[in-house]
Formats: C-alpha cells, structure tokens, sequence
C-alpha cells in the first residue's frame, strides 16, 4: 500500500514538472498564441538543474539559451540567457521512495532511462520544427531573392535528387543534368512547384559517344518515346543511338551505360544496374516480389493516379529473371571460360562450403592416408520410423493441379550450405524416388570424399534400400558405396520421434567422428526462404527455380561471410566444455572397478569399429520394472527396517560397540517416528493415532533403557540431562541421546566410544548412499513405466501412490546420510581427521544430488553433467542388475560426451585451416582466370583481368580478417591450421 502511494506521488510529480516544462517552452519559442510563427531567427536551448533544498523540497531551474538561426557562431552575452522559472515542489514525501524503489523493484529502476537515452521524447518536443521545416521546403525557402549560377535573374527549376534545393535557370538545369537524365526536376508555376521531366526540357540521352558529343547520325529510340526504370521511379527519356558506320547494336550501347534492356531486338525500355541490383538485395533480405517492388516505384512517379504511366512491369520481370543468371554466371567465372556460358557444368555456380573437405582444394597432401576422419555430412526432413504416412503425405494438401507441392534440398549439415545439384521439387509429398534423385545428384560434386555422414530425418528405413534403388538411376549418378565409410544418422531435434532402438543406433551424440554436430542444417533454411513462396508459386518453372537459386547462393555467401565469426563462436564454447567433460569423465572413471570399466572399454571400441556388434548403448536388462516389484521392493525394505527397530533387545552387559552401534538405531528410530507422524496428519483415525502411539511408547522404553546403559560408559550425560527428561518429553523424537558426536567441546569422552562412532557413521553415509543410489534408480524406471504404460484415473492415482512412496524414501534416505554426515564433521574435529573424508561423503543437495543418472536439468544431451553421488569410490560395488546395466549405459554416454566435444575442438581447428586453405586456392583460381579466355579487344580482356583480380584480392582480404579473428583466441595458433586430419578416439 505504502509503496502504491509512493508510485502515484512520483508520477504526479511527473505530470506537474512535465506540464512546467512544456509550458516554459511554450513561452521561449514564442507560442502563446495561437498564430504560428512563419519563421524563427532564434533557437533556444534548455538546461533543467535541480538542488535539494534543507526543507525537504527540490527546486527545479530551467536556463535557456539563444542561439542565432545562422550557421555563423558568435560568444554568449549575459543578455543571451535568463532564468525562466524556478518553482519548488514538495519531494518530502517521496524522500524514503527512492530508497525503496532501489531495494524492492530493481525491474523498474532499471527500465527508467535518462532523457538522453529516450531519443523519441527528446524529438518529440522538436516535432513542430520539422512541421515548420517540411512545409518551409514547400517553398523558395532561402532562395526566393537568390538569382542562378550564370547570373540569370527568377530561377525557377530546382532537382529532387541533387544536393541541396538551390535554384536554377533552364539553361543551367540541362547543362547540369548532362550526366544524370534521371533525376527528378521540379519547376516553379508562381504559386507552388509542379514536377516536370528532362524530356520535357529538352534533354535527349546520347549513346554511343562520351558525354557532350553529338552523333552526327543519331537515332531515336523508339520514336522518342524509351522508358527507363530507376530506383527514384519510372522515367520517360529522351534517348538516341549512334547511328555512325563504326557504331555497336543498340544493346551493346545500352549496356556500355549500365542500362539493362528488356528486349534484345528494338528495345522500348530499360533498367538500371542500380535498381536490379537494389531489388535483388532487397528480394534477399525482404523476400518482396516483382510486382511489390515495381509497384512501389510506379508510386514514387506518381503516387495520385492522375498521371498515367506506361507499364513495364512484365518487361522488369525479364529483366529481373535475365539480370539473376548473368550475374551467377559472372560471379561463378563462367565469363572467363574459353566456352562461354554454353559450356557450363551442373554444380558451377553453387557457392561452395570453404569448411568442408575439398580434395585438391582445402586438404593437405596425403590425406587419402590420414586416419578417417570428419569429411562430409548430408541432411534432409520429416517423418518418424514407426509411420511412411509422414513421408507420403507431406505437403500434399490441395496439391490438385500444382506441378510442385514444395522443393527438398541436400544440405551441408556442418555448416548449413545448399550444396551443388541439391534443391530439387516434390510432387507428391517427399517421397523417396524424389530424395533418392536429390542425393546421388548432390553426391556427384563428392567423388573424392571417403567418409559420409548422412542424415536425414527417416534414415532409420531410407538407408534400407538405398543402394538398391540406385540402380533405376543411370550410371552418372551411381556412388561406389563400398569404398566409403557411410554412416546413416538421424538429427537430434527428430531422434525423440523414434522408437528406443534407434535414438541409440541413429544418434550424432554415440557416433565417432561427428563432434557435435545436430543434422538440423535443412530446418534452419526453411525460416529464410519459406515467404518467397508468395511469388514463386505463380512463376513458369524456369523463373522459379532461376529465383530460388539465386537465393539459396545468395545464402551461401552469407554463410562464407560470416564463417568467421561462426567459427570463432564455436570454438570459444567447445573449448571449456571438453575441459569439462573430460574431467566429468574422468570423475566418473574413478568411482568404477577398473577391471569391469576395462571390459565395457573394451565393448564400445569394438562396436565403434563393427556396428554389427551389440550395441553398448542400449540397457541390457531385458525385464521392465513394474508397479509390482517396485511395490515389493518397497514393502520388504519397510519390513526389514521394522525388524531392525521394533524387535531389538538390550542386555545388561553391553560392550562400548553394541552402546554407539544402539544409539545410532535408536536415532534413525527417533526419525522414522517423526514422519510417520507428519505423514498422518492432523486428522488422524483412531487406528492410526494407537498405531503411533504404540511405537512411541516403545521406543520411549528403548531410549530410557539405554540411556541407562549409557551412564556407565559416558558418566557425564548426568550433567546433561535428569532422570525425568525422556518421561518429561512430549515429543519421543527430540530426546537427545548425546552420543560422542553431540558432546559439547569441553565435556570428556572415551576416544574409543569416539572411534566406534566415526567407524559407524562413516559405514552409515555410504550405505545411505548406496540406498539412495538404487532407490534413485528403481524411481526413474518407475517413472518411465508410468509414462510408457500406465492409462486412466484410477491406475494413475495408483501409480502415483507407489511413486509418493518412492520419493518418501528418498527424501528419509537423504535425511539419515546427512545427520550420518553432520556427525563425522563434529567427530572430525574431536579426533583430529583430515579433511580428505570431506571429498568423498559431499554435502548432499536433495534437489540437485539425489537425481537419476539421466537427469539433464534442462541441457542437451552433450551438456549434461553427473551427481557425484554417482562418481564415489566403491559405486560399483552395488551388483543389482538394474543398477550395473544403467552404470554401463551412462558411462557410454559420458565417454561419448567428452569425445564428441573433444571431436568437436579438433574439427573447428581443422575447419578453421579448410577455411584458409579454401580461400588461398580460390584466389588463386580467380588469378588464373583471367588470362584463361581470348577476347577480341583490350577492352574486354582488361575487364576480365580487372574482374578477376578484384575477386581474388576479396578472398585473400578475407582470410588475413578471418586469421585475425581466430588468432585473439589464446587456444588457437597458426600452428592449428597445418594440422593434418587426425581425431582422438
């Protein structure tokens, strides 16, 4: 409520000193009434300061400045500047606000920013300004008395588009605009400006000759009537061709001035490079259509309708469609090939991985003879093995009369590249004769690469008959499958859709080699390219995939561009995370019997090598755990710790051992007897309140029996507590026994009754957890049955019950082993240990310790770390068969976590050195290139060169930035990027 009142204070006092403000400004900038000022001589400027005064008030001062309306600068006089207001408001009662604000609501503390950092509210005091300014443009402005440039008196032409709104005279307009017929020119009528065009004033465009010339032949274009298209609209222009004996095509002379004709016989129009190559990059970013697009430039023309223009949006299609294959032919070097754009090969103008393997181009010499490694990785999409209906049905939905119902695409999964020859359409739904073409297509551009790691989303039944259905296709498309390491995976993201056997036969995180790579490259493209389906779905077949292919490169090269910088992100996080899994891994090595940790070692490099074998990663154990057993199991442990407790006699002559080893009972005793009441609650029946009853009075009798037993070994407990304390007590669970461990410091005890104690407690933490361990285990498995098979009300409430039981016992467990470990810190100290105990029996965290050995806590399978309580010494020693096939299992996958991110260290240093090494063959391809053709001028040879060695100083620009990026990284040296293909298995 307090603070409530306090909010409403500040923000009234937010109102009043707003209204202040904006009332002062009113004043300064004339505005008192309500006749609007056509012009201002002066600025001002405000500056607001506040001082807190010894009344409790703030005073706030506003000072404003003059500043002339004039880009000359004079000093400051005294008369320059007053004070305007100094008004006081009562803070008094927001003193304490502050204060508050800072301790109980730091979320709203840290979303109030300075004025500064507000620009829009800033402006917003400055928008009449820009009014003023935009209606003042309308005008003269401060040219309405100014004469041309030549001198000529009541110019009354100014251009849209060149700097500044000077001005000018016809003459001056076309001389100026010589070299630029597409700006937008506006005249002066006497009342207002009206747009007119540089046909209109008599500019024609002349080709063919250098700007100024006339031909003494010309010829008009298209009877005087040629529309270009530009960025800044759709404009008619006065154009002539050279009609001399030596002149070119009308084409050639186009294209000489960068104007892109839409026709190659008699072309009526044109566009610009600029606004192809505008639109090209906006389609890339925006995915805007054609249409949009020239539309959009139509309404720049004229955006009333009155006008009417003549249309060329079918000749911008063309263009648009010619524009994107000239230019892939251009970046791919097909301008350079002796043969011309007609000798092109499938896959040449692709834009290739630089960190994937390239025979001849990024890998060493001998690396055919390099252990196999990490080479080349493939993905595709949908469906799950336990339904084809996924695959075949997929995108099907009103596909009646489409040529295509979607595309599918051949993927680098490393690196999320379109590969060459990869995309490709569906017709009905992804089916496999349409993924099959796709695939040995892609694997034409991989002859060379050994080791393939294919994943696609139903590889568990596409690899079947695979090589099978590869025959129907002809021979050009055949892979020598039998001289390849060919792994089939399944991506991560759709490994959980599987049934169980194959999340372990199928997986990246089990398989050698792959680091941590996800195989969910395709679903990541999907994002980018799915809104150009709004203008490709009405495109003929050709302009379709012309258009896809262009955006799919134009992806590549966004990827090549930022290689860096990926690169560089990942190294930096793989780094620390195999540190980590290397010593999670070794943790875990050291709590299991080296003969046994041999023999699953064993087991999993041999599946490594033949994945024929049994595979390690799947549980063994053959029978389920059931609600029954897990019942039984319940059952007999609460019988056995009934007969340990309620059964147990003293005799008068008890040793020192049978007195601690007694005690320790009675005061797990002591806590079973708590929950057990805790759990019955405050509306108890009577059955239950004599059950409870009756255990407390016989565990009252057992505690006041030993106590007096306890009087002949430790005589000063006496001192410590009456004959009448334990008949006093209420509650039977907080008599204190005073073992050794609770002993105040000062009273004496028999370092043998302390010993005898150290010995027990220690033996009761590890058997704490030990029975926490395969408690822990038998509730997992509890829980998947319930998952897996349990259906309804009634067998969930049941299933729920036992699960209750379970985690009861845990928690108890939990209990027992930290005041088993509370009493060895106090012991510790008593008999002078070292703290080498401590390492082994942790402080237990029941929340963030006492979890399965498959818990994630919301990581990735690659990230996920082990409780310790899994890592001790001795945890194999427990021979359950449950408990020994989940021990194997987890060690598999905490062996695969560390080697995967170990793989993955080594993969980026080796990606880093492909990346460079790619970039120094590139350059040096594009230098041979220009050379390569005959041409039949200087002119196009120097172009050519030009072309080329642009292209190749690109590369090399980016791999010294490249190199600079990753050589910040302490771990990285130059020396990584020579390393030859080597993983460590």
């Amino acid at each position: 409520m307090v603070t409530s009142q306090k909010q409403r204070a500040l923000r009234k006092f937010q109102r009043n000193f707003f209204a202040h403000s904006d009332a002062a400004g009113r004043v300064v900038r004339n505005e008192t009434n309500d006749t609007p000022q056509p012009t201002r001589q002066e600025q001002q400027r405000k500056h607001t300061s506040f001082e807190a005064e010894s009344s409790g008030c703030l005073a706030a001062s506003s000072v404003y400045y003059t500043i002339p309306h004039s880009p000359t600068k004079h000093q400051f006089e005294e008369s320059d500047l007053w004070d305007a207001h100094n008004d006081e408001f009562d803070f008094s009662s927001l003193n304490s606000f502050n204060k508050d604000l800072c301790d109980t609501s730091t979320e709203s503390h840290a979303q109030k920013r300075p004025a500064g950092e507000n620009p829009l509210s800033v402006w917003t005091s400055d928008a009449d300004l820009f009014l003023l300014e935009f209606l003042r443009l309308e005008g003269h402005g401060d040219f309405a008395q100014a004469t041309c440039f030549c001198g000529e008196a009541n110019p009354v032409f100014r251009c849209e588009d060149c700097h500044g709104t000077d001005l000018m005279c016809h003459t001056c307009t076309l001389c100026v605009h010589e070299r630029q017929p597409l700006h937008r020119i506006e005249c002066w009528n006497g009342t207002s400006f009206q747009v007119t065009t540089l046909k209109a004033l008599g500019i024609c465009f002349q080709l063919g000759h250098p700007v100024g010339i006339r031909c003494i032949n010309p010829k008009s274009a298209s009877n005087n009537d040629f529309v270009v298209l530009d960025c800044n609209g759709v404009h008619e222009v006065g154009l002539d061709f050279c009609g001399c004996e030596s002149a070119q095509p009308h084409i050639t002379q186009l294209l000489r001035v960068r104007l892109f004709p839409s026709t190659t016989t008699d072309p009526k129009s044109a566009a610009t490079f600029r606004v192809l190559e505008y639109f090209q990059m906006l389609s890339f970013k925006s995915k805007a259509s054609v249409w949009e697009f020239y539309n959009t430039v139509a309404r720049l023309t004229d955006n009333t309708g009155i006008r009417v223009l003549k249309n060329r949006y079918k000749s911008f299609l063309h263009m648009v469609h010619e524009w994107r294959f000239i230019m892939q032919m251009k970046r791919c070097g097909q301008g350079h090939h002796p043969g011309g754009i007609k000798k092109i090969e499938a896959g040449t103008c692709a834009v290739l991985c630089p960190a994937c393997p390239h025979p001849s181009k990024n890998l060493p010499v001998g690396w055919e003879n390099a252990p196999l490694e990490f080479q080349a990785g493939n993905a595709q999409e949908k469906s799950t093995c336990s339904s084809h209906s996924a695959v075949n049905l997929a995108d099907t939905r009103a596909s009646r009369g489409l040529a295509a119902t979607g595309a599918g695409t051949i993927d680098c999964v490393q690196h999320n590249f379109k590969r060459p020859c990869s995309v490709g359409d569906l017709q009905k739904g992804e089916r496999y004769i349409n993924m099959d073409y796709l695939f040995f297509s892609s694997m034409r551009s991989s002859h060379g690469v050994h080791v393939l790691n294919i994943s696609y989303d139903i590889a568990c039944q596409w690899n079947k008959n695979l090589w099978s259905c590869m025959s129907a296709f002809p021979h050009k498309y055949h892979i020598n499958h039998d001289e390849k390491v060919i792994t089939f995976l399944v991506p991560k993201f759709h490994l959980p859709a599987h049934i169980a056997r194959c999340q372990t036969r199928f997986s990246f995180n089990f398989i050698k080699g792959v680091g941590r790579t996800d195989g969910e490259a395709p679903e990541r493209g999907w994002a980018d390219i799915n809104p150009l389906a709004t203008s490709t779905r009405e495109m003929g077949p050709g302009s379709r995939r012309d258009t896809i292919d262009d955006h799919f490169n134009d992806w590549n090269w966004k990827k090549v561009c930022a290689m860096g910088a990926i690169l560089l992100r990942k190294y930096k996080a793989a780094v620390p995370e195999a540190e980590e899994r290397a010593r999670d891994l070794d943790k875990f090595e050291a709590a299991l019997d080296a003969d046994q940790l041999a023999g699953w070692r064993t087991d999993i490099e041999m599946w490594e090598l033949d994945r024929s074998l049994p595979n390690p990663f799947e549980v063994k154990a053959g029978a389920t755990v059931t609600q029954a057993a897990v019942h039984l199991a319940l059952s007999k442990t609460e019988a056995e710790e009934i007969e340990r407790g309620e059964h147990m006699s003293l005799d008068d002559d008890v040793s020192p051992l049978v007195l601690i080893s007694s005690g320790i009972e009675l005061e797990g005793q002591q806590r079973r007897v708590e929950l057990e009441g805790k759990s019955i609650g405050q509306h108890a029946t009577d059955t239950q309140k004599v059950k409870i009853l009756q255990h407390i009075n016989t565990l009252r009798r057992r505690i006041d029996t030993w106590s007096r037993v306890q009087l002949l070994y430790m005589p000063c407990v006496s001192r410590l507590r009456s004959s009448h304390d334990i008949t006093s007590e209420d509650k039977v669970h907080k008599i204190n026994l005073f073992l050794p461990s609770s002993l105040p410091s000062s009273f004496p005890c028999d370092v043998h009754l302390l010993r005898y104690e150290w010995d027990l407690r220690e033996a009761q933490a590890n058997d704490a957890l030990s029975d926490l361990r395969t408690v822990i285990n038998m509730t997992y498995h509890l829980y998947k049955y319930k998952d897996t098979f349990v259906r309804g009300q009634r067998t969930n409430t049941h299933a729920q019950g036992i699960i209750h039981s379970a985690e009861s016992r845990i928690d108890a467990i939990s209990v027992n082993y930290t005041a088993a470990r509370n009493a060895l810190v106090m012991l510790a100290s008593k008999l002078g240990k070292n703290d080498d105990w401590r390492r082994i029996l942790k402080p237990l965290d029941r929340t963030k310790d006492a979890v399965p050995l498959k818990h994630d806590e919301g990581k990735t399978l690659g990230q996920q770390n082990i409780s310790w309580i899994w890592k001790m010494a001795r945890v194999s020693n427990n021979q359950e068969e449950g408990l020994q096939d989940s021990l194997r299992v987890e060690w598999c996958k905490a062996r695969a976590r560390a080697h995967r991110w170990e793989e993955e260290v080594l993969l980026l240093r080796e990606e880093m050195r492909r990346v460079l090494a790619f970039f120094e063959w590139q350059a040096g391809w594009w230098d041979k290139q220009g050379a390569r053709c005959q041409f039949v001028s200087h002119e196009f040879t120097e172009g050519a060169l030009a072309y080329a060695h642009r292209q190749a100083t690109l590369r090399r620009r980016m791999s010294t930035h490249f190199r600079s990026l990753w050589e910040a990284v302490p771990s990285w040296t130059p020396a990584h990027v020579a390393m030859p293909l080597t993983c460590t298995p």
